[in-house]
């Protein structure tokens, strides 16, 4: 995987380079652009910063000692720019009697032109927004929801989440966040927001560690198709009936990234979610988290 530092802007790209070297530098100011607030889906708010620079007077700073870097990369680029490879999916939902499920699938982290895949969500950069774009965003589920009972063996099959709407990737000097809100054109008809930050750890022989931090938040209607338990489906598993409130469910994660040789990396990323309480208390789960896990063998496109 790419860093997510750096996306498609390159390997040396900083998003204050733009402002911070010029050849004449007037005295900056940074102030807040945009806030974004989020509060009916966590309780909390959010601010983005964008900087702006204004002159100010006839005071100027000269920069003529600082070079700039004469090929600073656009944010859009006109090629592939990031990680395709392939990876081994692992997953552990803890739902019923079902263990851990693995797939084989193509790994994507890359951006071209507007267009971006990271992973399992894809979609369109659209105007600028702070240190990104605001964009159009889909997610693939890479997860399987099917239901067997433990009780009786019974089997039922939930319909894959079809989450579509809009987020942004925020490339910040301390981070990159990720905010994205879903709407589920599947069963559910639910709503699905998430909340990520992930920063970036260089350690010995280029080796690099990201840790994430997160909140998801599932919706009544999201969380009780996923987890609850209809009356029929009661009668057919042997489990109480059970209905499933809206769910804030926390998750930390760590992605470690290995240089193998020339452009091709070894990524290892595990995640735990802790799921909120009223998901916790359906009689599905056999466990209060979920795991995913993934191991990647990509070529990095510059």
């Amino acid at each position: 995987m790419r860093s997510i530092y750096r996306s498609a802007r390159g390997p040396t790209y900083n998003p204050l380079m733009k402002l911070l070297f010029k050849r004449q530098i007037n005295y900056f100011k940074i102030v807040t652009a945009l806030g974004i607030g989020i509060s009916n889906f966590f309780g909390i708010s959010l601010a983005f910063g964008d900087a702006l620079a204004n002159n100010q007077g006839n005071s100027t700073y000269s920069a003529a000692r600082i070079e700039a870097p004469q090929d600073v990369p656009d944010s859009i680029p006109d090629r592939i720019v990031g990680d395709i490879g392939a990876a081994i999916y692992t997953s552990k939902l803890n739902i019923g009697s079902y263990g851990t499920q693995s797939l084989v699938l193509p790994y994507a982290f890359f951006d071209y032109k507007r267009f971006f895949a990271r992973i399992d969500t894809f979609g369109i950069k659209t105007v600028p927004v702070g240190y990104g774009y605001f964009e159009l965003a889909g997610r693939i589920s890479l997860d399987d929801y099917t239901l067997k009972s433990t009780i009786n063996g019974a089997t039922i099959n939930k319909q894959d989440p079809i989450p579509l709407g809009i987020g942004t990737f925020q490339e910040t000097p301390i981070g990159a966040f990720f905010l994205n809100a879903f709407q589920d054109a599947g069963k559910s008809r639910g709503q699905l927001y998430e909340l990520s930050y992930f920063g970036e750890i260089e350690t010995v022989r280029q080796i690099k560690l990201y840790p994430q931090l997160g909140i998801e938040r599932q919706s009544s209607q999201y969380a009780n198709y996923y987890y609850g338990v209809s009356q029929s489906e009661a009668f057919t598993t042997g489990y109480r009936s059970y209905n499933v409130g809206a769910s804030n469910n926390p998750m930390i994660g760590m992605m470690l990234e290995i240089p193998i040789i020339d452009d091709w990396y070894l990524n290892f990323y595990g995640k735990r979610k802790w799921m909120g309480s009223n998901i916790n208390h359906s009689p599905v789960m056999t466990k209060s988290f979920q795991d995913n896990i993934f191991m990647t063998v990509a070529y990095r496109f510059k």
